[in-house]
């Protein structure tokens, strides 16, 4: 049954009368023409839904005085959908009517329409229409729309790359593209693969521009082989005037890619289950694109325990305590692929955070096997391969994020062990060698992640709807993009100035089940703006991940 309201109801009648009043030329008194189609109507009904009619018509402007105004630069289609909208708020926005509705409502300023068609675009991002949307907002200065659509389409590349819209950019646009130290190319090979593609689709005309896109790639990351076996057996290429001197000298190069530099490491979690959960037992290496570089089992090495928590030091990946060996320790080379057991916790623990200040690895908080909350904190030393305890925290607390910023250890987000959350905010001075209380959150939050770029920490994870960024200087918080999915009990990495939320949960039946995300979110702190990336290879909550340099 659908029950509607008093005041929808009035609503509706409202605009079927008004409709009915156009329908009869009641009291109409402007026809505005486009393309020779004339739609008549009432300058009061289009002044209170477009800022740019309400200027028109109130003003001095010749216009409003007219009975016939012709309306340039917009389809007479997309301007009957603009004045219907007017007479009845409802828009049926269509990926073939989207994009002369967006620059029509632009236009004409109807914001409800624009904001319409900008969540449309947003929300159908492809690798056939995000050059395409990109282009579009950059022309009406929708400045995060055009941030969403660049980052999907420098994730995209190889997708993009296949496209009728990459075979006709204009040569700016390209250069721009291939210039991006974000583009998301496996190898620099199918960077030069492109330029070529693209000057072939139309080489006549596109045979002047070859040199100069060619000196966006960066050839001292392209594999020897490949580059000699193309210069032997593609003329286009060989044939450039001074490729072979351009090849030689690295000064004119492109710059090397920043994606093309590390990878993420993904350890342990929860698969499905809750009692017992079954448990991911294999450590995955992933590209920026999420793609299975490498996978090894851990079974041999120990069983990964459930609580547990992962940083990096030099490179390597260090992973403490969990609920099996709780005071176990361990360093993972992932550019050998092996496991090296380190000394043991002092106090064994789970449910703690780690962080890396100055060359240490700082233990934090947590719980003990009889649930006993921890303030111990431990500090891990690569040279002596010792832990020592260091200042206790103020008071325990577990589930909470910790990052490290301005010479000091950050942890925030904290839960009691009564599941009672609280709005404090700790951190550690080392110079001082004590913790303090830092500017408090502002609501109290737990199970969330905490990530340090450009000296500010960003906050993502748990009950949060949205980034959550820290400014230690000035001791603010603001709020940034929305999240675009659930992300309870996730993990974070970050690479460059961009944060990878991956996995979480949802629990099925409470205290019963638990229902793992395999989705990747990435929040860009650069534009503030969040778009979904390439699934995990596998659903899980309670993980870690990690970001290392390539060897």
């Amino acid at each position: 049954m659908d029950v509607r309201s008093e005041e929808d109801c009035c609503a509706d009648e409202f605009f079927c009368r008004l409709q009915g009043l156009r329908s009869e030329g009641h009291l109409v008194d402007v026809t505005l023409c486009a393309e020779g189609k004339e739609i008549r109507c009432h300058r009061l009904v289009l002044s209170a839904c477009s800022d740019y009619f309400h200027a028109m018509f109130g003003g001095a402007h010749s216009e409003s005085k007219k009975d016939k105004i012709e309306i340039g630069g917009v389809s007479a289609e997309a301007l009957q959908l603009l004045v219907d909208f007017a007479y009845t708020p409802k828009f049926n926005i269509t990926e073939e009517n989207v994009y002369h509705q967006f620059e029509a409502a632009n236009m004409l300023q109807v914001k409800p329409v624009e904001d319409a068609c900008e969540k449309f675009l947003t929300n159908n991002l492809s690798p056939d229409t995000c050059l395409e949307v990109w282009t579009l907002a950059d022309n009406l200065s929708f400045v995060k729309l055009s941030a969403v659509a660049r980052r999907y389409a420098l994730k995209s590349f190889a997708e993009v790359c296949k496209t009728e819209e990459f075979l006709q950019l204009p040569i700016e646009f390209l250069k721009t593209y291939i210039s991006d130290q974000g583009l998301h190319a496996k190898k620099e090979a199918e960077v030069l693969d492109a330029v070529m593609l693209w000057a072939r689709h139309d080489f006549k005309q596109r045979k002047s521009h070859l040199k100069e896109l060619l000196e966006c790639v960066c050839f001292s990351g392209v594999d020897r082989d490949y580059l000699k076996n193309m210069m032997e057996t593609d003329k286009v290429l060989s044939g450039v005037p001074g490729i072979k001197e351009l090849i030689k000298d690295p000064s004119r190069h492109g710059k090397p890619r920043h994606f093309q530099q590390e990878e993420i490491v993904l350890l342990g979690g929860i698969m499905s289950g809750y009692d017992p959960p079954i448990v991911n037992q294999d450590v995955y290496r992933l590209n920026l694109d999420f793609d299975v570089v490498d996978k090894a089992p851990l079974t041999q090495i120990f069983q990964f325990k459930e609580g547990s928590a992962a940083c990096v030091l030099d490179n390597d990946v260090i992973v403490t305590g969990g609920d099996k060996s709780m005071s176990q320790a361990w360093r993972y080379k992932p550019s050998l692929n092996s496991w090296t057991r380190l000394k043991s916790l002092k106090k064994g623990r789970k449910h703690h955070g780690m962080a890396v200040l100055n060359g240490d690895v700082y233990v934090v908080g947590g719980e003990n096997r009889a649930c006993d909350l921890i303030t111990d904190v431990e500090v891990y030393s690569g040279k002596t391969n010792r832990w020592t305890k260091v200042a206790p925290l103020i008071y325990p607390v577990i589930h909470f994020g910790i990052a490290t910023c301005c010479d000091k250890v950050f942890g925030g987000q904290m839960e009691h062990y009564c599941y009672r959350l609280s709005d404090e905010v700790q951190f550690y001075d080392s110079t001082r060698k004590e913790w303090d209380y830092a500017t408090a959150l502002p609501y109290a939050l737990a199970d969330i992640k905490a990530c340090t770029i450009n000296s500010k920490i960003y906050l993502v994870g748990g009950d949060l709807d949205r980034v959550l960024c820290y400014n230690p200087q000035e001791e603010h918080y603001e709020e940034m993009a929305k999240r675009l999915c659930r992300w309870n009990n996730c993990s974070a990495t970050v690479s460059g100035s961009e944060i990878y939320i991956t996995g979480g949960w949802a629990r099925v039946i409470w205290n019963m089940n638990i229902n793992p995300f395999s989705t990747v979110q990435c929040y860009d702190v650069s534009s503030d703006t969040m778009i979904m990336c390439k699934d995990l290879p596998l659903p899980l909550c309670e993980h870690h991940t990690v970001t290392v340099s390539k060897h």
